[in-house]
């Protein structure tokens, strides 16, 4: 099957977000993950902010191309975050398979490096680079500093993703329908009540899933508007 004209993420009635839904929603959703430092309540809330900002703030798609029917097959975004802090990122159809993600920032001598945050390699053992690089000889040299962060992966991702959906329901299904309207009030980061670990943790991944849909609504809209710099409405 020719995939251009047959898979369902190149059609309108399919997936019409094309390459920004695919493979940009893991990319706006580890830009979410890092900036907020895994806190979930950090997506409304800036604690460097006196005025309470949210940490999202603005996005834009750069540059992109559409099929016949207005679908992204290839673009090159951006997701501004309070602190002048910018995700950018570049998802494509037509490019060779690169899924490297690239952490750095002021203050900090490394820059850490994942060369399979999606689909992972094969084997028990994965790992990440943590790279400092200097110069010498006049600044004329570079030279370069690697630390191999190594990771747990004698489980298959799907499984542990199965494993976790599992136990998040049930602890969801005891706690919501034990609860008392008064006893867990619901908030802006609360989907379910109940105070175990597994039904917070089903609450934040419910939020940070409606945040990053809210980011990709932003940068479908700006490229309706011709890539222009968009705020991010409020979920």
């Amino acid at each position: 099957p020719d995939f251009f004209k047959d898979d369902i993420r190149m059609k309108k009635d399919g997936d019409p977000m094309g390459c920004i839904g695919d493979l940009g929603w893991y990319c706006v959703r580890m830009g979410l993950l890092v900036f907020s430092s895994h806190d979930a309540g950090m997506l409304v809330r800036d604690d460097d902010d006196d005025g309470g900002r949210r940490l999202v703030t603005a996005a834009q798609v750069v540059t992109y191309e559409v099929n016949e029917e207005g679908v992204p097959y290839d673009a090159d975004c951006l997701v501004h975050f309070s602190g002048n802090r910018v995700l950018s990122f570049h998802c494509s159809f037509i490019h060779p398979l690169n899924q490297t993600v690239q952490i750095s920032g002021t203050g900090s001598e490394y820059t850490a490096i994942m060369t399979d945050p999606v689909l992972p390699r094969d084997g028990d053992v994965l790992s990440y680079s943590l790279v400092k690089q200097g110069l010498v000889s006049y600044d004329e040299i570079t030279t370069e500093e690697v630390e191999e962060i190594e990771i747990d992966n004698s489980r298959v991702q799907e499984v542990c993703m199965w494993n976790n959906f599992a136990r998040w329901a049930r602890k969801v299904e005891q706690e919501t329908s034990s609860a008392s309207p008064s006893s867990n009030g619901m908030n802006e980061q609360q989907w379910w009540m109940g105070d175990s670990v597994e039904v917070e943790e089903a609450n934040a991944n419910a939020f940070y899933s409606v945040h990053t849909a809210n980011v990709m609504d932003a940068l479908m809209e700006s490229i309706k508007l011709g890539g222009a710099k968009l705020q991010v409405k409020d979920v």
